[in-house]
């Protein structure tokens, strides 16, 4: 269900391991005048009609106009018109950079050294909200048109992460050219790596770093995980 979408393979978050599932968000009406029509909050986890998820086994799915040939051609235009030409991405590295990735977003969450020192895991302090998908940075944004199912956050002195869960009908090679492009634009790293059928694009930009996690589901739609971290 929803508390399970956000349950990344490498970052344990509350709720994944069975316990108290979080609550759902409630709709903000300034946070979705922000969004606009280039992310879709899902109206169910938000306290209103509908879903994209479907209520009998809690499967991602998108409603057919926003899988239409032209929801998905508006969807890469925007993308385009916000990272640049695409360019192919490159051969992704071995299986063991996907836990490097990882690993570079949970640490820059750590933002204070005395954190660090101490290893503060983060990923506990995290309040569930949509409206944190309007807090991602600019530079690393939901994917135009992307349905959002879930997503967390914690913007503390010695914490900061944002974490993002959601659906797309593009291909998770497309979400990452995107995020790859958005990324050298505004002057993070980036890394491409792959894990049998999911797809992981990890950078830093100094004390920030993201990681971005896509795959395919049989359904066709694409799932993504994104993960910002530090300041």
């Amino acid at each position: 269900m929803a508390g399970a979408a956000l349950c990344l393979s490498l970052i344990a978050l509350p709720g994944c391991s069975g316990e108290k599932e979080p609550a759902p968000a409630q709709s903000d009406p300034a946070v979705s005048g922000a969004l606009g029509d280039d992310i879709v909050v899902d109206p169910d986890l938000a306290g209103g009609q509908g879903s994209a998820l479907a209520a009998d086994e809690g499967e991602i799915t998108l409603p057919p106009q926003d899988r239409s040939t032209e929801a998905m051609a508006d969807a890469m235009q925007k993308a385009m018109s916000l990272a640049g030409l695409p360019e192919p991405l490159p051969e992704p590295k071995a299986k063991g950079e996907v836990a490097a990735l990882t690993t570079n977003a949970a640490t820059a969450a750590q933002v204070a050294q005395a954190s660090r020192l101490a290893k503060t895991d983060c990923t506990t302090r995290l309040e569930y909200s949509n409206t944190w998908a309007a807090k991602l940075p600019a530079a690393l944004p939901v994917y135009p048109r992307g349905a959002v199912q879930e997503a967390a956050g914690v913007a503390g002195e010695d914490c900061a992460m944002t974490v993002v869960n959601y659906a797309t009908p593009v291909e998770p090679e497309d979400v990452l050219v995107f995020y790859r492009g958005m990324a050298g634009k505004n002057g993070y790293s980036a890394r491409y790596a792959r894990d049998g059928e999911e797809h992981v694009l990890g950078g830093s930009k100094g004390k920030a770093a993201y990681v971005v996690y896509a795959h395919r589901l049989k359904n066709g739609i694409t799932e993504v995980n994104l993960v910002t971290a530090g300041r």
